[in-house]
């Protein structure tokens, strides 16, 4: 089973406003076979990684899910476990107002295995 992470990413205030309020997450399922995926979402709390997302569901084969997560954190990070190399994931940060972060853009490619 593919296991991908977005890494630690910082988002602490510039002037008082995180650069992302929410993650933006967008899973596609290319293979013919319906796939399992669980995603968990965590945050920095000093030495202590705090989980506060854990989601689990199927995602149809063609089929697309599309999720949106609290990041009001200085630092967070998404894990993602699939049951399949055809899952493409993309994630990123939207501001307060949902203009896209660029600072947490991440493509299929930057999701890194864990």
């Amino acid at each position: 089973m593919p296991n991908l992470t977005t890494g630690l990413l910082e988002n602490t205030p510039v002037a008082g406003i995180r650069p992302s309020s929410t993650l933006a997450v967008n899973i596609s399922n290319d293979d013919t076979a319906p796939a399992m995926v669980q995603i968990q979402g965590f945050h920095q709390s000093g030495m202590t990684k705090v989980l506060y997302v854990n989601e689990l569901f199927n995602i149809p084969a063609g089929g697309v899910a599309l999720r949106s997560y609290y990041a009001q954190f200085n630092e967070f990070e998404f894990q993602f476990t699939v049951n399949s190399d055809a899952v493409n994931i993309t994630a990123w940060g939207k501001s307060s107002t949902g203009s896209l972060a660029t600072a947490h853009r991440l493509v299929a490619q930057e999701v890194n295995p864990f």
